[in-house]
This record gives structure tokens, C-alpha cells and sequence, in this order.
């Protein structure tokens, strides 16, 4: 019995041992593993350390050589046009590119742009851009030979600038432009890359058919410094869907309108009542007017539909006036001119009516 103790304790302290012995090796190979992952990240982070010596207030040129910086941009949703405030707001990603050899040996490290010679772009536009993912993205990435990348997303308004004399049948270019305000102009040379510059197809707006999107590069001068500076100039094509305006607007416009000619075929002997359905006219015309003002863009200059409608209360003021001569006629005992006045006005009134709306639109 005794024997059976002795062996089955010797057994478990072996078993015991092996344990341990075990468990020792796996937190030794587990040291060993976090040792050389230190070391390989001490390693990294010593290769992608920019030289002390570096100038980063100079470019990879020096100041007798400018440095081609390389520009496009992805428009990956153009969400709204703002009339009223002469914005417009849209989401995009700016993609630079040039090279700096002295970062060659950093090749396949990201570093923050304070470190290295950058080329800080401004927008001329006023905005309220958003920077998206300014901790993560406010870095360039190193490739072979000094080949420098930056890629930065922005999302908010920029101004338009653009008139509305042809609306709702106007058409725009929105330009964007970008210039290098904090180098001298012989030191950054743009060059716009216009293969990689684009626009998505599917785009978050109602109302307005986005067309092609360009990118070039012009010179500008400051007026007080007299200094010259390469201006980018991000344009992209619009035009407006007038179907809106013309479905709810113009057409029961027009119907308002053709409520007044109902005067040429009462007979001239009733006038009192051609008035009232002049004066009635008159008095829906303006309440539509005034039901449509909120559709209106609140500018200080008159657009094709305000000539439309402005042209439209004139021709019912003037259905007014043909029935007050009208009626003088009848009174006069001329009522056969009073009836041929009517008859004529059967068809001048709805010619000058749609005659006066084409040359309204086709003259702006």
C-alpha cells in the first residue's frame, strides 16, 4: 500500500514538473516574440525618421528650380446649389504628388506634412470646407525616389459667384480655385492632372444636371505685392431642369392669363362684367404671385421668369383697358367696333402673350 502512495506521488510531481517546464517555454517563446516585434517597430520607426538637416521651408529645388507639383481631384458627391447665399456644397478628395529626393531613403513611410517641405494650397473661394480626418490624413506617404503623395477629403460650401439672369433656364460653370499663397511664384510649378481629375455619376442633388468637370492652371497676379502665383482652377459644368418651373409655374401662369381672355367673348354690351372678370383676374394673378415668391431666388436683378410673370400682369392689365374701350364704344353706339375689337383680341392677346415670353427667353 504503501509502495502504490510512493509511486502514484512521484507520478503527479513529474507530471507537476512538465507542466511547468512547459508553460515556461511558451512564456519564453512569447517573450522572445514581443522582443523582436520591439525591435523591428524601433527599427521602422528609426528608418522613417526624417534627417534633422532637412530645410522644410525650402522646396526639393532650391529657389532656382520650381517644383512640379502634380494636382487632380475626385468629386465623389456634389449635393446642393444654394441661389439665395451664391454657394455651392459638395464632397471631394485633393490629390498631390511631387518629388523631394532628399526623403529617397524614406521610401514606403508616412510622415506628418510639418515634417517635410509641403506645398499648403488655399482656396480663393470663401468656404466653410470641412477637413475630414485631419489626424489620420494630415500625413504624405514616401515612395521610390522621393516620390511624395498627399491625400486629403474635404465636405462643405464654397462660394459660386454665379448670376441667375436666365432662371430657371440657366446654365453655369462653378469654378474653384486654389492658389499657393506662402511660396514665392518661382518656387511651385502646378500641373494639372486631368486624367485622374473626375466626377461621380451619381450625384446627392435634385434639380440640377451636373455635366463635365476640368481642371487648369493659370497665372494671377497680387495686385499689391505684384507678384505672380499659379492659380488652379477646379470648374465643373451645370445646368438647371427647368421642369419644375414650368410644370408648376409657367403652365398654371398661363392659365391665369387665358382667364382674362374670356372677356373677348362676352358680348362688348356687357362691360361691367368683362371688368369683373378683369379685376378678378388681376386680383388671382397677383395672389399667385405672391403663393410663388417663396420659388423665387431673392435677388436684386430681374430673371427671365420675373419678365414672364411681369409681362403676364401687363397683358391682363391690358384685357382691363379693352374692355373700358369696349364699352365706351357701345356706349358711343358703336357697338360693331366694340365687337371687332374683340375679335381682334381673340388672337393678338395669346400671340403677344407666348410671342413676348420667347423673346424673353431667347434674348437673355
Amino acid at each position: 500500500m504503501k509502495s502504490h502512495n510512493r509511486h502514484g506521488w512521484r507520478h503527479r510531481t513529474q507530471r507537476l514538473l512538465a507542466q511547468v517546464k512547459t508553460r515556461s517555454q511558451s512564456g519564453f517563446r512569447a517573450c522572445t516574440w514581443a522582443l523582436i516585434a520591439l525591435l523591428a517597430l524601433a527599427q521602422t520607426s528609426l528608418a522613417c525618421t526624417v534627417p534633422t538637416e532637412l530645410k522644410t521651408d525650402l522646396p526639393p529645388g532650391g529657389t532656382e528650380q520650381p517644383t512640379d507639383v502634380t494636382v487632380s481631384f475626385s468629386i465623389i458627391d456634389f449635393m446642393n446649389v444654394d441661389d439665395e447665399n451664391q454657394r455651392i456644397e459638395l464632397d471631394m478628395f485633393l490629390q498631390m504628388s511631387w518629388t523631394d529626393p532628399r526623403l529617397a531613403q524614406l521610401s514606403g513611410c508616412r510622415v506628418p506634412i510639418t515634417a517635410v517641405w509641403f506645398p499648403r494650397i488655399r482656396l480663393l473661394n470663401s468656404d466653410q470646407f470641412r477637413v475630414a480626418y485631419r489626424n489620420s490624413r494630415n500625413q504624405v506617404a514616401i515612395g521610390d525616389n522621393g516620390t511624395v503623395s498627399y491625400t486629403q477629403r474635404f465636405t462643405g460650401a464654397v462660394s459660386s459667384y454665379h448670376t441667375l439672369t436666365r432662371f430657371p433656364f440657366d446654365s453655369h460653370i462653378f469654378s474653384i480655385d486654389f492658389v499657393n499663397l506662402q511660396e514665392r511664384g518661382n518656387w511651385i510649378e502646378f500641373t494639372a492632372d486631368s486624367e485622374n481629375t473626375w466626377i461621380a455619376d451619381r450625384l446627392n442633388i435634385e434639380g440640377w444636371s451636373i455635366g463635365d468637370v476640368s481642371l487648369s492652371v493659370s497665372e494671377m497676379t497680387l495686385q499689391r505685392t505684384e507678384m505672380n502665383f499659379e492659380k488652379l482652377s477646379l470648374k465643373i459644368e451645370a445646368k438647371r431642369n427647368p421642369e419644375f418651373y414650368i410644370y408648376r409655374l409657367i403652365t398654371l401662369l398661363t392659365l391665369v392669363v387665358a382667364m382674362s381672355w374670356v372677356i373677348f367673348w362676352v358680348p362688348p354690351s356687357q362691360f361691367e362684367f368683362q371688368i369683373g372678370i378683369g379685376a378678378t383676374t388681376m386680383l388671382t394673378a397677383m395672389a399667385f404671385v405672391f403663393a410663388i415668391s417663396n420659388q423665387l431666388p431673392p435677388v436684386g436683378y430681374l430673371t427671365v421668369l420675373d419678365k414672364m410673370v411681369i409681362w403676364a400682369i401687363i397683358l391682363i392689365f391690358m384685357s382691363i383697358v379693352e374692355a373700358l374701350i369696349a364699352g365706351r364704344l357701345v356706349l358711343a353706339n358703336k357697338e360693331e367696333q366694340a365687337r371687332r375689337l374683340d375679335w381682334v383680341s381673340r388672337f393678338c392677346f395669346p400671340i403677344l402673350l407666348f410671342s413676348g415670353w420667347t423673346i424673353v427667353i431667347s434674348a437673355n
